[in-house]
């Protein structure tokens, strides 16, 4: 199993071309967010935002556009139950993120639907949280989907797998991801979270229990959402993106009790500067 540690970070976070502009750092679309759950939407975008994505957008319920407007202004909005806005979206983004605080309703599966049938080949899909919940219970077919990341703690991998946490072992992970979305990238999120591609396994070594708290894992989805945008979808990028969410938050437990995701989210330019390399 590879060991991820910060020497990832200056291999894939490079300095911006000077004469570039927002169209290269990708566009990201952010489906998320319904009563009472609107809070993850928020932290999703602002961590793709703040990652260095350019241009993001939130589908998200309308009674969410206002706090989304004032708390991220650089998001845009648009109402994820107008199947044409949706549509539309889905197609003109390059990276889609799927199922912060969405919900389990009938809604959530149109969604998933939906993207199955109108994202491009190219189009990066990053499916978390109550997606992975309705893909479990709907037994939905990923299999066509040609860049996907699965995101899930070991609970909800447990749902999506049938595999028990005691069995969630490194060879029973790889079968069970190479039969559920053979094409897929799977971060099962734990203590030193793992990623599997293929027939590789790395892991994370950063991450603490200060990280134990809501809203931790719709700020990873943001990061790994920006970090695509730009970088593109690759395993090193994925790993850079998770390994820079948890030295982010080791950073910040050395000296607090809990992490808070809002205080990660706003250290996040400040460290991908510190590790930006020339070459």
């Amino acid at each position: 199993m590879e060991k991820i540690n910060k020497s990832v970070l200056s291999t894939v976070i490079k300095v911006r071309n000077t004469e570039s502009y927002k169209g290269n750092y990708g566009r990201v679309l952010i489906i998320a967010g319904s009563l009472p759950f609107g809070g993850a939407a928020i932290l999703s975008a602002s961590a793709a935002i703040h990652t260095g994505a350019g241009l993001v957008t939130v589908a998200t319920i309308p009674e969410k556009f206002t706090a989304l407007n004032v708390e991220i202004p650089e998001a845009m909005t648009i109402d994820y139950n107008k199947s044409q806005e949706l549509i539309a979206a889905i197609i003109q983004n390059n990276v889609i993120v799927l199922g912060p605080g969405l919900g389990t309703s009938d809604s959530t599966d149109k969604i998933i639907q939906l993207i199955i049938k109108y994202c491009d080949e190219n189009t990066t899909i990053i499916m978390d949280a109550s997606a992975l919940s309705v893909v479990a219970e709907n037994n939905i077919d990923l299999t066509s989907i040609n860049n996907l990341i699965l995101t899930p703690h070991q609970g909800e991998w447990q749902r999506l797998s049938n595999l028990s946490i005691p069995e969630q072992t490194k060879e029973n992970n790889l079968k069970a991801i190479n039969k559920l979305a053979p094409n897929a990238t799977l971060i099962v999120k734990k203590h030193l979270s793992e990623i599997y591609y293929q027939n590789k396994v790395s892991q994370i070594q950063a991450g603490n229990a200060g990280m134990a708290t809501g809203g931790m894992g719709d700020t990873l989805t943001g990061v790994l959402a920006g970090f695509i945008g730009q970088f593109g979808n690759s395993l090193v990028t994925v790993q850079t993106g998770l390994f820079l969410h948890s030295y982010i938050a080791d950073q910040i437990y050395k000296s607090n009790y809990v992490v808070l995701p809002s205080t990660l989210i706003s250290k996040i330019p400040k460290y991908m500067k510190k590790f930006t390399s020339n070459k």
